[in-house]
């Protein structure tokens, strides 16, 4: 069973406990930087970056070191943090968030990962700019542009995958991090 450490509100940590379970994982939230010496993958969600910028300060420098061994997700605002001008500094892209955006949906394909559309949920207004070539893009939306990026073990989400009743995101990482675990 994997391991996933959890960083965001509660309100959010609650909801991607509940998806992780259905995906047979175990979800921890992450305290302290023992913790995620002893986690297989790390998720980072939150609608603002107040969400979980405190967390990662917090973990400093045990964070810095585990994120190399660990295959990370952010969602939403928790993405943003994995951009090169941020704090996790993992994705050679630039990715900004204007929170103030009203929910919205959109029909999304991601033909990487799965056959069928599917309705997302979109609260904050994420871009991804300034993607480097190393970097790939699962997913496109019309309007929005890249909303999943993907470089070796760390995936970018811009819609609020906790939200999205299908869990095509969560299969998809769940089985980056297996690999890297197995690996």
């Amino acid at each position: 069973m994997l391991k996933i450490g959890l960083l965001g509100p509660n309100y959010l940590l609650k909801r991607n406990e509940e998806i992780l379970q259905q995906q047979q994982s175990k979800a921890v939230p992450i305290r302290n930087g023992q913790q995620l010496a002893q986690m297989d993958g790390l998720l980072i969600t939150g609608w603002k970056p107040t969400d979980y910028l405190w967390q990662l300060q917090r973990l400093g420098p045990a964070l810095q070191q585990a994120l190399p061994r660990l295959s990370v997700l952010g969602i939403a605002a928790g993405a943003v943090c994995l951009s090169r001008q941020n704090d996790c500094a993992v994705m050679d892209c630039d990715i900004t968030l204007h929170a103030s955006h009203p929910l919205t949906t959109a029909t999304l394909e991601m033909p990487a990962v799965t056959d069928y559309r599917f309705t997302a949920c979109f609260l904050p207004e994420l871009r991804f700019t300034n993607l480097a070539p190393n970097l790939g893009v699962l997913c496109q939306e019309q309007k929005r542009g890249p909303v999943v990026v993907r470089q070796g073990n760390y995936l970018a989400c811009s819609y609020v995958a906790e939200l999205t009743p299908q869990p095509y995101v969560y299969r998809y990482w769940l089985e980056m991090v297996a690999a890297l675990k197995n690996s």
